[in-house]
């Protein structure tokens, strides 16, 4: 147990400061490095670390991830920037079309990917459009972390607790969709109020608005594709052996070589993946998961899903909320009321990365791709996160206890 505690410690240490100056490996390399000395320190056998690996998990990661690749490769994300061109008239409709695109399109195709393929769109807009970018890329930061609330595929953690937790995708799309539209119009209106000096004074030009080559039969093919795989989930599917039977479809069905979607794929996060999934393994089998359970607040009623929130909020970004949502999922069910706490996990482990500029890898993204156009500073960042999270997640667990049964 005494070495499960250190070298999980240790682990997530490396994940949660992401890079030391002094030992740059990174999180996904943080996470092998973990695996390995479980099975080198004798806390796991290395049958029992293979065992460990989810592969629901990473199969369900992975057929999203090349079914975003495709829509990428068919150029389809710069044919929608300009879509949102011609029809965005003022700062304000271009912050809402932001806000909405990015919110629904993260509910399907992951808000890690959305952020990715959206990014380098609105600075490419706010460029073209002359308008500060700043507004724009905290929309699209926060607007696809909340949007990726209301599906079982829309984020890393969520893939976790589907499998962990084995809620229907129909059951949870139910519950959960209509709260994620709610806090998008939220978060829309609050940003328009936030931001209101910086939307003032219109957009200047509209360069930048001509023709790139598209390949609109790999578009039609792409999207036809996400639907028929949003269907099979609705209709109750297995979402790991659907998604990644979608992704065999359109690779068959595209007709274009895979090498170069496959290059584009972010084996990284499957790596870390499958890292953590042997290292909170090595803690489970060693005991100190039981040892430590007492620290999840398990008290019933609001009282209990108040306090269980704000620990999941808090934990979520000191150690990450991929790491968090791992370890959660080990005792969430042995909890008072299991069914209310894994939608309480799924809420708060999302909407937490909407507190800080380093509280979920989508902000990172944003913010690393636009540094050379628009920098975002973690204070920038921190003014308009603390209040919407708060805001967003006091409605979301008041919605959860007034539905849970």
């Amino acid at each position: 147990m005494a070495a499960a505690l250190v070298i999980f410690g240790l682990t997530y240490l490396l994940i949660a400061a992401r890079r030391f100056a002094v030992f740059p490996v990174g999180r996904p390399a943080g996470a092998l490095i973990g695996a390995a000395a479980m099975v080198a320190f004798g806390v796991l056998t290395p049958a029992q670390a293979y065992g460990a690996i989810d592969l629901r998990t990473l199969s369900l990661l992975f057929g999203m991830m090349v079914i975003t690749g495709y829509l990428q490769a068919a150029r389809f994300f710069p044919a929608l920037s300009r879509w949102i061109l011609r029809r965005a008239k003022t700062p304000e409709a271009l912050l809402g079309a932001v806000v909405w695109i990015s919110g629904l399109a993260s509910a399907f195709l992951v808000n890690d990917t959305v952020c990715l393929m959206f990014t380098p769109v609105v600075v490419a807009l706010s460029l073209a459009l002359e308008v500060d970018a700043l507004p724009f890329l905290i929309a699209l930061a926060t607007s696809s972390n909340i949007g990726s609330v209301a599906t079982l595929a829309g984020n890393p953690q969520n893939m976790l607790i589907a499998t962990a937790s084995r809620i229907p995708y129909r059951e949870y799309f139910a519950v959960m969709a209509p709260l994620a539209i709610a806090l998008l119009a939220v978060n829309h209106a609050f940003l328009l109020t936030f931001y209101k000096h910086e939307l003032q004074g219109g957009m200047k030009s509209r360069k930048g608005s001509g023709k790139s080559l598209v390949h609109r039969p790999l578009i039609i093919k792409s999207l036809l594709t996400l639907a028929g795989v949003v269907a099979a989930w609705l209709a109750g599917a297995d979402l790991a052996f659907t998604a990644v039977a979608g992704a065999a479809v359109l690779i068959a069905w595209g007709r274009r070589e895979p090498r170069r979607v496959f290059e584009k794929l972010d084996w990284p996060l499957l790596l870390f993946f499958a890292g953590l999934f042997v290292v909170v393994s090595g803690l489970e089998r060693s005991g100190a998961v039981g040892a430590i359970t007492g620290l999840f607040p398990a008290a019933e009623g609001p009282l209990g899903a108040a306090s269980f929130s704000l620990f999941s909020l808090l934990c979520s970004n000191l150690f990450s909320n991929v790491p968090f949502v791992l370890v959660a999922a080990k005792w969430v069910s042995s909890l008072p009321s299991p069914a209310l706490h894994w939608y309480l996990l799924a809420l708060t482990s999302t909407l937490a990365g909407n507190l800080t500029l380093v509280g979920s890898m989508a902000n990172l993204i944003v913010a690393s791709l636009a540094r050379g156009v628009r920098p975002v500073g973690f204070r920038e960042y921190l003014r308009y996160g603390v209040p919407i999270t708060l805001i967003t997640t006091t409605l979301g667990v008041a919605y959860l206890l007034a539905v849970s049964p």
